[in-house]
Order: C-alpha cells, then structure tokens, then sequence
C-alpha cells in the first residue's frame, strides 16, 4: 500500500496557519506520530491536532487523514475519523442550508466519498462513516451501502437527510418493525425528515409514543432532540 503520509514534504506549511495564530510547520511531525507504535506519543499527536479546525493548515490535513484511516495498519484509526470529522465538518448543523458556503476542509474531505464508502464495512468505523456521508451528495452506490450498512440505526438517520431514492421510505418503513429501538426510532425520524406530513402513522406513532434510546454511535445529537425535530417536520 502507498505511503498515507507521501507528499506531506510538498505541502507549503509555513504558509498556512493554525486557528489560533502560528505557521503550520510543526503539523507534518505531529501527523507522522498519530503512526507511532507509542500509544502516549500517538495520544500527544492527536490532542495536538485538535487545534486545527478552523485553522488554514486543516484542509492540506484531510487527505492526510484519510489516507491514514485507509490504511488498515495505522492505529486507533476511529479517533483519526473523529479529528477529520471536526477538522472537516467542525459545528456545521444539518440540513445543510440553501445558502451554505463550504470551506477549504469541506471541500477537501468531499473528495474522498469512496473512502467513507469503504468504512461502512469496517466495525470500528462504520457509524462515524455513516454519519459523515450525511453532509455530501450522494449516489445510488452511495445509498445501496448505507442500505446495506451494519449500523442501520446510525445509516438511517443519514438517509432521512437524502433526498429522492424511494427505495430508501420502502427500506426505513421496514425497519420499523425492527426488534431494536435504536433502529425503529431513527427509522421513523429519518421517514420524517423524508415524507414530512406524509408519514405513516406507525412512524408517527412511535416518535409520540415510545421513549426516545440514546442516540446511535457516530452521531452528537441526543436522540430526544431527532425526534423533536422529527416533529417540528410533521407540523406537530
């Protein structure tokens, strides 16, 4: 496999900026240490770089930590996506508004779908992968792997953010007879965010009725809060 760290030496660091002041030239170094065999050197790494949303060094980043968490020998590969998730998604809210201007890091990490893609099939990536494939547009491999997910609560939830594809209300009204409740509640928000005043009753039924389980892996907002939004969707 190529080198995840190759070209870091091309990337002009003195001049970009960390957020709170500063060139970027000690990044490539604390990049080289999240693939340390030293767990305390690797945790430096990573609470050193949490400095970097918002700052112009975070987009040269991304590809950087992608090519990482591709690569299956690089360790603790789920807090590399959770620092790419804030490098590149930092406090943006969904839906995306009409009017959203993307930055340098979002625009770097929509390049690297397929890689998402890929780590709907892993364990220990699969729910954070889901929930960040919310944020950019989709195709129908894009929605099969999301319908085909191992993490259906957190898939869902990602699928009541797309728009069009039938197949997924067939595949979400389904799930609402899911034994889990994880799965029958985000199935029943996403049908929300989806059909609107057109939600089935029994979809409707469970966000009124049942109590809401914690949000699913990969996802910062509280369940409660999905399914007011849900409702504030239905008219309700």
């Amino acid at each position: 496999m190529r080198d995840p760290l190759a070209g870091l030496a091309d990337v002009p660091w003195r001049q970009l900026n960390h957020a709170d002041g500063g060139d970027a030239s000690d990044v490539p170094d604390r990049l080289r240490m999240l693939r340390s065999e030293n767990l305390d050197t690797r945790t430096r790494a990573l609470t050193w770089l949490s400095r970097l949303p918002g700052s112009t060094a975070g987009a040269a980043v991304v590809e950087f930590l992608v090519a990482m968490v591709d690569d299956p020998g690089t360790p603790d590969r789920e807090a590399l996506v959770s620092l790419l998730h804030d490098v590149a998604l930092r406090d943006i809210d969904l839906p995306l508004p009409d009017d959203f201007e993307a930055d340098d890091a979002f625009r770097a990490a929509a390049k690297h779908v397929d890689s998402y893609v890929a780590w709907l099939s892993e364990p220990l990536l699969a729910a954070q992968a889901a929930e960040m494939l919310a944020y950019f547009p989709v195709s129908q491999r894009v929605v099969d792997a999301l319908l085909a997910a191992a993490v259906p609560a957190s898939a869902n939830l990602t699928l009541g953010y797309v728009t069009g594809y039938p197949p997924i209300d067939a595949h979400l009204t389904a799930a609402l007879e899911s034994s889990a409740r994880d799965v029958r509640m985000t199935a029943a928000v996403a049908l929300a965010f989806r059909l609107g005043s057109d939600l089935p009753g029994q979809a409707l039924d469970l966000l009124v009725d049942e109590a809401p389980p914690p949000a699913p892996p990969g996802w910062d907002r509280s369940m409660r809060g999905f399914v007011a939004l849900a409702l504030r969707r239905v008219g309700l």
